[in-house]
């Protein structure tokens, strides 16, 4: 979010005249560390599902003043130090942020506690300061405009809210199931019959349907020691209910099974009549969770994946393939330097034309030539 939709965000809240269940405001800066710590675990509990703010600057009768001259201002490191410093539940501690907004004369500061599905946050030790005391076990959340009091523990049904959200038992059945595939050791294939089903809960079910179509070969395909080609359709249900299918394919002769990638297009030129295809996955998603469960951990399949990786993108998220894709298209001279400079010839290829051949090892090298910018790509982003 661009810093003046987030202002825009946050100037909404203040206009609102109300305190609500995901912002809260502050005069100034927390004067007692207990209170600042008993704020961020009331925020990061939140019921809102959703980030929460504690907006510093702002009056009881939602004036707002500004922290110019607070001698209590922290900034964002020294906050991230002080959270590092408790000894949280498993060592998960909430994820913040802290921006600072000049709105007329006056210095606005925001701390953002980011939405998380790791609820309940409480700490290990309780913590005290000033007279003020954390307590340690115990559940703090907000439930409209108001803190659990810091001397008391949330009430039941909002500690069985926080714990279900972790476990996404209040999630929809497919939320569930992408979140049960993180987890490959609980899955279990009847033999034989190509059907996954959850070794907790067996109502969640893969399924893999073969097509029957052999012999329609992907570029990747060429990457494999066998250039055999299957498809089928794998299929997400629930109690027998289909909630999500796709492609997958099988490679190498049967030795990698897989869903198979999406297409990625960068467009470019005066009229952007131009345009570069690639393959990709994106860590995290349900295809990529698929991938990852089909692949298994067998010594040919990891060899067989590894092959397929030279020549498909794996992004860490969304937002890493849309910078990439943007950085891409403003190098598209360097990406045909390296097009040309690309060394394998491929030319023991066997396709039915020669035309055909030469869209295959073009998308080949236009593979290897992305894995290598996108490595450039994070390094500079590194460095910078």
């Amino acid at each position: 979010m661009k810093d003046y939709e987030f202002l825009n965000k946050i100037i909404t809240l203040i206009n609102s005249k109300k305190e609500g269940e995901y912002w809260d405001f502050k005069e100034q800066h927390h004067n007692n560390k207990a209170d600042l710590l008993h704020d961020i675990l009331c925020m990061s509990n939140n019921r809102a599902d959703r980030d929460a703010y504690i907006i510093f600057g702002v009056s009881d009768d939602f004036e707002i003043r500004g922290v110019n001259n607070d001698e209590n201002k922290r900034n964002q490191q020294q906050i991230i130090d002080f959270l590092k410093s408790k000894s949280f539940s498993g060592d998960i501690k909430p994820i913040i942020e802290l921006h600072n907004f000049q709105f007329e004369k006056s210095q606005i500061d925001v701390l953002t506690i980011k939405n998380s599905d790791d609820t309940p946050y409480f700490i290990r030790e309780d913590y005290q300061y000033r007279g003020r005391r954390v307590r340690a076990n115990h559940i703090y959340t907000r439930i409209g405009d108001t803190n659990t009091d810091i001397d008391k523990s949330a009430d039941i049904n909002h500690i069985e809210y926080l714990w279900k959200k972790r476990f996404k038992i209040n999630r929809s059945p497919l939320e569930q199931i992408k979140y049960k595939l993180q987890f490959v050791e609980e899955w279990n294939e009847r033999e034989g019959d190509q059907v996954f089903h959850h070794k907790f809960q067996p109502e969640f079910t893969l399924k893999l349907e073969s097509d029957g179509d052999r012999g329609k070969t992907e570029f990747y395909s060429y990457t494999m020691m066998n250039t055999t080609t299957e498809f089928g359709s794998l299929k997400v249900c629930y109690f027998g209910t289909t909630l999500f299918s796709h492609q997958f394919t099988v490679l190498d002769g049967g030795r990698l099974r897989t869903t198979v990638p999406e297409w990625g297009l960068v467009d470019y030129g005066e009229y952007n009549e131009k345009n570069i295809l690639y393959k990709y996955y994106i860590v995290g998603t349900i295809n990529y969770l698929l991938h990852k469960l089909l692949t298994g951990k067998n010594d040919e399949a990891l060899i067989a994946n590894k092959n397929l990786y030279s020549v498909i993108v794996i992004f860490k998220s969304a937002l890493e393939k849309d910078s990439f894709e943007a950085y891409l298209r403003n190098r598209i001279s360097e990406f045909k330097s390296y097009f040309i400079q690309e060394k394998d010839s491929y030319n023991w290829i066997v396709t039915q034309t020669k035309q055909e051949k030469k869209h295959e090892i073009n998308r080949l090298k236009t593979g290897k030539v992305i894995n290598k910018m996108l490595k450039q790509f994070r390094s500079k982003r590194k460095s910078s």
